[in-house]
């Protein structure tokens, strides 16, 4: 009855620390897998930054095209939006502040 007793107490201490190892490498790949969340998360919102900042300077592009029928007065009307643009991120600045 004592080895009965002994053998169960080896096999359930073998498993709980199988368990405890299991669990370990567990929290292991959990802290991993949220790193690359977070890292995954902080590309993504430099990638969509890029992207609206590509689709603001399409747009201005088209519009000066539109404008603007020859290559001086292309550069004129860029020149000029550009400024505008500045202009307007001063005004959005000096309202958050």
């Amino acid at each position: 009855m004592a080895i009965d007793l002994r053998q169960q107490l080896e096999r359930v201490n073998a498993k709980t620390t199988l368990v405890l190892e299991k669990y370990a490498l567990m929290q292991q790949r959990l802290a991993q897998a949220r790193a690359e969340i977070e890292r995954l998360n902080a590309e993504l919102l430099r990638s969509r930054q890029t992207i609206e900042e590509m689709e603001l300077r399409l747009e201005y592009l088209t519009v000066s095209h539109t404008v603007a029928a020859s290559g001086e007065e292309l550069e004129h009307a860029k020149a000029m939006i550009a400024e505008l643009v500045r202009e307007i991120d001063r005004c959005i600045a000096d309202l958050n502040d």
